[in-house]
Order: structure tokens, then sequence, then C-alpha cells
């Protein structure tokens, strides 16, 4: 089949995902999600001192929320313009959605790499599996794709891509969702991706 589309997205519902699945995503990007009211206060303030060292923006210690937010309504422009939007619409977000909506409508809008988005279409993509059937190491590679799909895509980089896995397992380990058995077993497991060859968009220069 061939497809030709802005952004790839199949519609899930969180609800029909392993435990493993939301707890990857929220031990590597916000692990204090289902307790703040939007912005992580303790996330902004080592992002502010990160990137007063580097001079720059390198980082916005962004929520899940506030990914969100900047998803649906902003640019990923990185001004501190932009982070006052984003955290204004976080604020407004939390208000009328429950935390598990709020994941729900993450899981279906999060850029993933090479024109995928929401987890779904991810899963297939890299693994030729429904995100519900993800093994441990899977899910732990997708949540690490959120920060730079591109850098640490396995098609690009294999092993930039399974060093980033190791800290989503490790982030899970501290976090109390998984033994330390599984990280290690889920960390020794190889990559086993889906041919490439299946997936290629038709006329991309579109």
């Amino acid at each position: 089949n061939r497809e030709l589309s802005v952004q790839n997205r199949l519609i899930i519902s969180i609800n029909h995902l392993r435990d493993i699945v939301k707890q990857a995503f929220i031990a590597a990007e916000d692990k204090r999600f289902y307790h703040h009211p939007g912005i992580d206060v303790f996330g902004i303030a080592r992002a502010f001192i990160k990137n007063q060292i580097k001079g720059r923006i390198v980082g916005g210690g962004s929520t899940i929320t506030q990914q969100l937010a900047r998803d649906l309504f902003l640019t990923p422009s990185r001004t501190y313009g932009r982070k006052l939007k984003e955290a204004v619409l976080a604020f407004q977000i939390e208000k009328h959605y429950t935390k598990d909506e709020i994941l729900n409508l993450y899981a279906n809008q999060v850029f993933l790499g090479h024109g995928k988005y929401g987890w779904e279409a991810a899963a297939q993509f890299y693994f030729g599996k429904q995100a519900k059937n993800l093994a441990l190491g899977e899910a732990a590679l997708l949540a690490g794709l959120t920060s730079s799909p591109n850098r640490y895509s396995p098609y690009v980089d294999p092993e930039a891509a399974l060093s980033r896995r190791s800290y989503v397992l490790e982030r899970m380990l501290d976090e109390g969702y998984i033994t330390e058995e599984e990280a290690r077993t889920a960390s020794e497991t190889p990559l086993e991706l889906r041919q490439r060859g299946h997936g290629h968009t038709f006329a991309p220069y579109f």
C-alpha cells in the first residue's frame, strides 16, 4: 500500500495498552506527571540551570502536558515567550481533562520520527506490531525517541537508540516500575526492527 500524508497517525486508547508502555513514556519524559498541575517546578529549575550553563536554551523541562500544548497549539521554537504560552495552555488543559485523558491525547499526538505520530503508528513502523503488544525493551526504545526522534532513531543510529533505551529502562527502574532483572533482560535484548521496505512514504518530496 502507498500513502500520501503529512502526518502518519493511528488513533488508539491507552486503556488497551500494557502498563509498561505508559510507564516508559512517563519515566522518560515526566516522572511526576500524575502529581503536578501541568508544569513541574523542579524540572523547570533544572532546565533553567542547564540553559544558563550552556548560554542558550537547550532544554525546557517540559511536562507531558506542556508537550501536548506545544504540539497542538504552538511552534517548536525555543524561546522563553513560547515556554510561557506553553505553561499557560498546560494549566488550562489540566483544568478541563483528567490525567489519563491528557496521556491519551499525548499518546496519539507525539512525534516519534519518520513521519510517524503517536505510539500506535510508531510501534507498527519500527516493530511491525500493535502498541498493545510491545515488549518492555520496545516500549522503552519508543519512549526514548521523544526527545529527539531523528537522533535516536534505530534506523539512523542503532547505538544511540540502544543507549537511549538503556536510559529509559534505568528511569523505569528508579521509579519502581520494573525490577533489576527485567531492566537487565530488556537492555540485553537485541534490536528486532521491521524491515524498512514496509512503510516508506510515496513521493516523500511533497
